[in-house]
């Protein structure tokens, strides 16, 4: 077996009641059934609290206000503290460690929605890499898989990694090439002409960024709408098709916004060149994120074969991510630090990968509805 991680995953350490947030708030806690088996077993005092506070039919722990029920007050979980660390269930022991399983290959990642990880991230100057080792794992079948389509996957994934990290190209060619091949890769995939595919990758490196590729560009951008009209658009679309996992997110998204898009398009497009004088480490932020995005979730494409999807969910959200920087950043006076970059981040992973409700609403979005076409999708870029 196969084990891929990203260079920074070995950095985290939980921090415990010093996080600005708590992981254990907001959604439930599914339990394992191994981790059900040894809280049966449990005797002593606290063997009352732990039967009353478990959903045992649905497995999960209860909630009061949101809450779960073991999260006290110092936000420290009262199971760690009260019968030891070895009685976490899998999924409170292994957050924020996200894995992506595929056959014969495992990868390793830390949710953006962890302040520790945003922290690591946001903060990490350099390109991301990832490590790769054999381990002696037992290998599981998966039924029907596509090892030829995933394979094209992953050498496409390294052909977007590398354009998002050449930093000698301005990010907006670097998101405009990506999304223009992933357009190209989907209506392949979709003919089943998935030969083509190297043809595709060595036409897109042979364009490059040049005169060529930006007539090109020219030919296919939306000319008719404002990427300030389009992103409202796109806002309007994606809230109210989603589940909200924190009370306060679509006020905090009210007040933001409201500061962002309640002036004309000149202001708008000044807002944004001020913003980029004031907080010049959103030039790596955003790569970082746009790698995190794709690294995470692009070769899950090998289930459902919805590639474009995947690389405009990629896009989508780094640029909502900086819309929501803008907004607050004038909302705070035309302040912002590295502390509100983290806070925007994870708070908006939250409500987006905590919910398989919204990642399947979103990725339906953004392959269906004519507002994420390319055309729109090259505007806003």
């Amino acid at each position: 077996m196969q084990i891929t991680r990203p260079d920074y995953y070995k950095e985290f350490t939980c921090i415990a009641d010093v996080c600005p947030d708590t992981c254990c708030a907001g959604w439930q806690i599914v339990i394992d059934e191994k981790s059900l088996k040894k809280y049966r077993r449990v005797k002593g005092p606290f063997r009352g609290r732990l039967h009353n506070d478990i959903d045992w039919k649905e497995q999960v722990f209860h909630q009061y206000q949101r809450r779960c029920a073991f999260l006290n007050e110092e936000n420290l979980c009262d199971i760690y503290s009260e019968i030891g660390k070895e009685m976490l269930c899998d999924t409170c022991r292994k957050y924020p460690r996200h894995i992506e399983e595929f056959e014969g290959l495992r990868e390793y990642s830390l949710s953006l929605s962890c302040p520790e990880t945003a922290r690591i991230l946001l903060g990490k100057k350099e390109k991301a890499t990832f490590q790769t080792a054999e381990v002696p794992v037992p290998e599981e079948a998966y039924e029907d898989f596509d090892y030829l389509l995933f394979t094209a996957l992953m050498d496409t994934r390294d052909f977007f990694l590398e354009i998002v990290q050449n930093r000698q190209i301005p990010m907006k060619l670097r998101l405009q090439k990506i999304l223009a091949a992933a357009s190209d890769f989907q209506r392949c995939l979709d003919k089943n002409e998935l030969f083509k595919w190297e043809d595709i990758r060595q036409r897109h490196k042979a364009s490059g960024f040049g005169k060529d590729f930006s007539d090109k560009v020219k030919k296919h951008i939306n000319q008719k709408d404002t990427p300030e009209q389009l992103f409202k658009k796109m806002w309007k679309a994606i809230v109210p098709e989603m589940e909200v996992l924190r009370p306060g997110w679509h006020d905090f998204l009210n007040e933001t916004l409201s500061a962002l898009y309640g002036k004309s398009a000149p202001a708008y497009l000044e807002h944004k060149d001020d913003f980029s004088k004031a907080y010049p480490d959103w030039n790596i932020q955003e790569e970082q994120l746009l790698v995190y995005w794709i690294y995470t979730y692009f070769c899950g494409a090998v289930y459902d074969e919805e590639i474009f999807a995947k690389i405009k969910m990629a896009v989508i959200c780094t640029l909502l991510i900086h819309e929501l920087d803008i907004g607050t950043y004038l909302k705070n006076g035309r302040i912002f630090c590295l502390g509100d970059q983290i806070s925007i981040c994870y708070r908006f992973s939250r409500e987006l990968e905590h919910s398989d409700l919204n990642l399947n609403a979103l990725e339906n979005l953004l392959a269906s509805d004519k507002l994420f076409s390319l055309e729109n999708m090259l505007k806003i870029c």
